[in-house]
């Protein structure tokens, strides 16, 4: 028994059994919550993101060191709402409505919003917040990460910016225009100015667009177009530097001592401190291996500091403007030979016309022998050679007026004379007149028309543009009859000039009525490619419009639409 008390006198009672193994249980989860907070403080250190809770600093994971590091701002900012002030003031409205959102329907949420860092740069963060409920459903608690994106929204917004900038840059050829879009792009979205320097057209760089984000800087800025940028080769000005060694230059903190190096002259250093440069960058603008010029970009009261990404940046801007001030340039030059041609031409066509003249005069005088001498031997000949003459004469003086036709309307002096005129009869005269020339293409001239036309047009251009329309047909008619009409439909005046010859590819249509164009080769037909152009430029002065039906091998109609006018 004794061993059976001192049994039972060693025995625990049931209770404290139970209680040992809880506490025993309770020490062996203790090991696991520690090692699992551990390893939650090391994934917080080693993380990209900034981790948060609502229940405050002393409740969240290892107290919040990627917000202070990445903020400079002590705990005690976040209480409250104060870690909104940190917010971009453009994106903290659309952040309270999140939360709000969030809030009301207890349900997880994510923002995008501009988080100010310790360098007092705005970066780019996504939001992400879930809320932790309790018993009743109702929210305990918000749980939530930052995480940095301001590499991929950066990449989208300079994608976005380019693809604008590709927009605005194609959007006209002409020279200064793009001259002008260029340098207002920039402005203000990378910078506070905008300098560029561009190759002129004898051979030197000048300044030709300074744009300043605050207007009533203009005064300013027109002080800084007028500085030269190639002061001398050696220069450390960074536009010299693109300019002559089309090498980039980025300058983070300009400083005092920097103007001082690059100043021109006292008038160039006081200038840049009234400009109040505060970082800079300049890029070449390069096409084809040639320097073009070179784009300036220069914060200042913004405050922002330029980096190695924005120079790459600045220098991709750069490279696509390059292409595009290159095809302005080059078709500003080609409208400049134009000019040139058009005005060598008139002169030519003016010089050309002077001793037609007398030739005509000759060619009467030589006439009026002839027929003095009836019974000459050489009166048969001498009528032959005037005649002849006359022709050649005639082809001479059309191919001038031609060419001063096309020099009138390039320099927009095509004028017209209007009075009322019949079409039917100005278009029976030119069949009259271009009769015995048909006779020679054995191609009949057939007029179909019910009654006259009247409306109020330049009659002598109007004879022009029948005359043109005709000697095409005949030209290209290959011998079959010519059907003229003359009709009204609804308003217009409508003159049909129709060949069955070869035709004209559809391809062709509209290009033989630009100037110097020609649907055929010129060495089976002569002629200088002028007479659609002139026909079409008279129509359109007139208010109308000139087309063609054709296709290869089936003949022409070509069609005048021409207002009536009373």
């Amino acid at each position: 028994m004794t061993s059976s008390r001192s049994s039972h006198s060693e025995e625990v009672p049931a209770s404290s059994t139970s209680a040992s193994k809880a506490s025993e249980s309770r020490a062996r989860e203790v090991v696991p919550l520690e090692e699992e907070h551990e390893r939650l403080l090391a994934l917080a250190d080693v993380s990209s993101q900034i981790f948060w809770t609502s229940a405050g600093i002393e409740k969240s994971v290892g107290g919040l060191p990627g917000w202070m590091d990445f903020t400079g701002q002590p705990p005690e900012a976040l209480r409250g709402r104060r870690w909104l002030n940190f917010v971009h003031s453009e994106d903290r409205s659309h952040v309270e409505q999140a939360l709000a959102r969030g809030q009301a329907d207890r349900a997880a949420f994510s923002v995008s919003f501009r988080l100010r860092r310790s360098d007092g740069q705005y970066i780019w963060m996504l939001g992400r917040a879930v809320p932790l409920l309790d018993a009743n459903g109702g929210v305990r608690e918000w749980v939530g990460t930052s995480t940095n994106i301001h590499a991929y929204r950066q990449a989208q917004e300079r994608a976005s910016f380019l693809a604008r900038a590709g927009e605005v840059l194609s959007a006209s050829l002409d020279y200064d225009a793009t001259l002008a879009a260029l340098a207002r792009i920039p402005v203000p979205a990378l910078a506070d100015w905008c300098i560029l320097d561009v190759l002129g057209p004898n051979g030197q760089f000048f300044r030709a667009q300074v744009v300043a984000a605050d207007p009533s800087l203009e005064a300013l800025a027109q002080e800084v177009r007028g500085l030269t940028p190639l002061p001398h080769a050696r220069s450390t000005y960074p536009p010299t530097v693109a300019l002559v060694e089309g090498r980039a230059s980025l300058l983070r903190d300009v400083t005092d001592e920097l103007m001082r190096q690059a100043a021109q002259d006292a008038r160039h250093l006081s200038i840049m401190r009234r400009v109040g440069m505060r970082s800079l960058l300049t890029v070449p603008l390069l096409a084809h291996g040639r320097i073009l010029g070179a784009l300036t970009l220069s914060s200042s009261t913004s405050g922002r500091r330029y980096d190695e990404e924005d120079l790459r940046f600045a220098q991709e801007l750069a490279h696509r403007a390059a292409l595009s001030v290159d095809n302005a340039r080059l078709y500003r030059e080609a409208r400049e030979a134009i000019r040139l041609r058009d005005e060598f031409l008139s002169i030519a066509s003016h010089e050309l016309k002077t001793p037609l003249t007398p030739l005509s005069l000759k060619l009467q005088s030589l006439e009026r022998s002839a027929e003095a001498h009836p019974d000459s031997s050489l009166a048969p000949l001498v009528r032959s050679t005037v005649e002849s003459g006359r022709q050649q004469l005639r082809k001479l003086t059309t191919l001038m007026n031609g060419l001063l036709d096309v020099s009138l309307i390039a320099s927009g002096c095509f004028e017209l004379r209007r009075e009322e005129v019949d079409l039917l009869s100005v278009v029976r005269q030119v069949v009259a007149r271009l009769t015995p020339r048909a006779g020679k293409f054995r191609a009949p001239l057939v007029v179909e028309a019910n009654s006259p036309v009247v409306g109020r047009w330049d009659r002598s251009r109007l004879e022009q543009v029948v005359t043109n329309l005709l000697d095409n047909a005949l030209k290209y008619g290959a011998g079959a009859p010519v059907v003229i009409r003359v009709t009204v439909d609804n308003g217009f005046a409508r003159l049909s000039v129709r060949d069955k010859g070869i035709g004209i590819a559809p391809d062709q249509s509209r290009r033989i009525f630009e100037r110097y164009a020609r649907a055929v080769s010129e060495r089976n037909y002569g002629g200088l490619g002028l007479g659609l152009y002139i026909t079409r430029a008279i129509v359109e002065a007139e208010g109308g419009r000139v087309h063609v039906h054709s296709a290869l091998g089936q003949g022409a109609t070509f069609v005048v639409e021409l207002p009536l006018r009373s």
